[in-house]
């Protein structure tokens, strides 16, 4: 069998455009082809949120079925769509909805040979975490079975299909069908059983760092549990979809595997729609600018498909590291003519990083304005005076700069029909080290995924790209087994000889194993600092070079988890992320405000650590 992936660019709420591309790629392959296969989802999205509790709507989506099933002559066509049930009534009171898969071929539903739902595939394992919430809105087929007698599994039966070359009975999954480790039943390994020559899988899987390792591993794990497995075909979505706090990207990568578990062949993962016929040995290998392309990518789509008026995108261009990898991002996407570049300078913004803004914007030749907002602040001082507020303090008036930043380029953005750029990285995030309403503010958030040492990685795949020194090397950490030094340090420049308070690296590990793994708790942590399994791991060059002793480790703790806490109520005003790990704040990561409370746990853990203060060696 000749096997397409249909990588479609699924563009959540479009449903007539998504149906026209899916047209146009089975067109282009009908002659050439046995068989095309869409992705999860494809025609109305997988990210709609609480629209699916819209009947009439779902109605509408559904209503395409058929039209897509009179495109399948001399062709196998299978999509994925949301189907409904009459009569039946989902655990939410409304009309049941599936997240189902369709089969046709030559204008007509493809059979089982047991006469059973003839078509269609309903999803079996309904994901609920991160940024999933399927059972809100979904009836699984186990429910389906329970509610109406069905013989169970019976949805796992593969598909006969009638081919000149032979008869192939056909197996389907839906994404999470494959990851059921931790369900009760194995979609995988029933299908085997009822005799699957083929399966093929359709997903719509958001792309995040090392994603496409942990599904090859998966993969592989049932190849070896069962023995083998019948030849996989996963077929993803490519583009962009948002739940309103994180934009989810889909790097496509839709990949053929093996009996054994082995890749056979893979389709471009490179965020574009393609159009894939199958052959052995030519495998797309992961490149190591893959997290640059993706937030290119994301800015793009984004631009496209939120932004369809064409806005300017305005960036407040400080010279430091994250607004320069910004501004870069920005102009990879959309070409220097549509960013607009703003240094806002007071006197305590050093030479240095104003002329980095400076040369950055000739080099990317994006429109640029420098000025002074002194002035501003001077008469925000005057103004306070007059209601009686003669001398803020510091760090009022370090917000009072931050804010009026804001301010301006939101006026600014304004005067030219721009939309503003967030420039904060994913700890200044989590820290709160950002000022409400001033460096908070924006349409989007590139960066407030990526780690510090990320965006230095950023910066340097960047100048890679541009083969030039584009992002300047002075804001370039070098990071070594000892620990890391800055020629420029990280610095938010709102008053003298001010440096950033992270300590950059531990943190960017510390937060990280805080967001990623929830199940690693506080507590483990301690414990792994108490046992001496942090200073053996990864952790270790940090906790040398922090000089992070039982106290100064407690202290550093306190304070971040403090800090996090405190700074809920920012980050749920602040705009949507861009996804690229296990642990986004927004709908990946979900927090509430809530009072900062320890377990017994960590209060004895913590006596414990501190009582080993002078005798314990980093």
């Amino acid at each position: 069998m000749k096997i397409v992936a249909g990588q479609l660019r699924v563009i959540a709420g479009q449903p007539r455009v998504n149906i026209a591309a899916m047209k146009a790629m089975i067109d282009q392959v009908r002659s050439s082809a046995d068989c095309i296969v869409f992705p999860e989802m494809c025609v109305g999205g997988y990210f709609l949120a609480d629209r699916y509790n819209d009947t009439e709507y779902m109605a509408f989506l559904e209503s395409f079925n058929d039209e897509i099933r009179s495109y399948s002559q001399d062709i196998i066509v299978i999509w994925g769509n949301m189907t409904s049930q009459s009569g039946l009534v989902g655990h939410d009171g409304r009309p049941v909805r599936f997240n189902s898969a369709l089969a046709a071929y030559n204008g007509e539903w493809l059979e089982r040979a047991s006469g059973f739902e003839p078509g269609r595939y309903i999803k079996h394992l309904l994901p609920e975490y991160r940024v999933f919430d399927d059972e809100r809105y979904f009836m699984s087929a186990q429910d389906y079975y329970r509610a109406t007698g069905s013989e169970t599994m019976a949805f796992l039966e593969p598909f006969s299909v009638h081919l000149p070359t032979g008869t192939l009975r056909l197996g389907i999954h839906l994404c999470e069908d494959l990851w059921s480790e931790d369900y009760q039943i194995s979609p995988m390994a029933v299908s085997r059983q009822k005799g699957a020559d083929f399966i093929v899988n359709l997903s719509s899987s958001p792309w995040t760092l090392n994603k496409e390792k942990s599904r090859h591993k998966r993969i592989k794990y049932h190849a070896q549990v069962l023995g083998s497995i019948p030849p996989y075909l996963y077929c993803n979505c490519a583009g962009m979809q948002n739940n309103g706090k994180n934009i989810l990207m889909f790097d496509g990568g839709s990949t053929l595997y093996q009996s054994n578990g082995e890749i056979d062949d893979q389709a471009p993962q490179d965020f574009e729609a393609a159009c894939y016929c199958f052959s052995t040995s030519k495998m797309e290998a992961t490149t190591s600018s893959k997290l640059l392309d993706a937030l290119i990518h994301a800015v793009r789509y984004v631009d496209d498909e939120l932004f369809p008026f064409k806005p300017t995108w305005v960036i407040g261009l400080s010279g430091g590291l994250d607004s320069s990898v910004n501004a870069a991002l920005l102009v990879l996407a959309l070409g220097s003519e549509r960013v607009l570049g703003v240094n806002m300078a007071t006197h305590h913004n050093s030479s240095t990083t104003i002329d980095n803004a400076a040369r950055l914007a000739a080099q990317l030749k994006i429109a640029y304005r420098q000025g002074s907002i002194e002035a501003l602040v001077d008469s925000t001082h005057s103004t306070l005076a007059a209601y009686g507020i003669e001398e803020p303090d510091s760090l009022t008036q370090e917000n009072i700069q931050a804010r009026l930043r804001g301010h301006l380029l939101s006026s600014i953005a304004s005067s030219v029909k721009g939309v503003i750029i967030n420039n904060a990285n994913k700890i200044e995030t989590a820290l709160g080290y950002a000022t409400l309403y001033g460096d908070t503010i924006g349409a989007l958030s590139v960066l407030g995924d990526c780690t510090k040492l990320q965006v230095v990685d950023l910066a340097r795949m960047i100048n890679a790209r541009y083969e030039v020194p584009l992002i300047p090397e002075n804001l370039l950490a070098t990071v070594s087994d000892e620990g890391i030094q800055w020629q420029v340090a990280p610095s938010a420049e709102l008053k003298s000889l001010q440096v950033d308070p992270m300590k950059w690296g531990y943190h960017d590990l510390l937060i990280n194993r805080i967001l990623e793994y929830p199940g690693y708790s506080i507590e483990s942590l301690m414990q792994d600092y108490l046992d001496g399994r942090l200073l053996r791991s990864e952790y270790g060059r940090w906790i040398h070079f922090y000089q992070l002793t039982p106290k100064a480790f407690v202290d550093d703790l306190e304070w971040v988890l403090r800090t996090m806490q405190n700074a809920v109520f920012k980050r749920i005003q602040m705009p949507p992320i861009v996804m690229i790990s296990r642990g986004s704040f927004g709908f990946d990561f979900r927090e509430n405000q809530l009072r900062l409370e320890m377990s017994t746990n960590y209060f004895d853990l913590k006596k414990q650590i501190l009582a080993m203060e002078g005798t314990y060696e980093v």
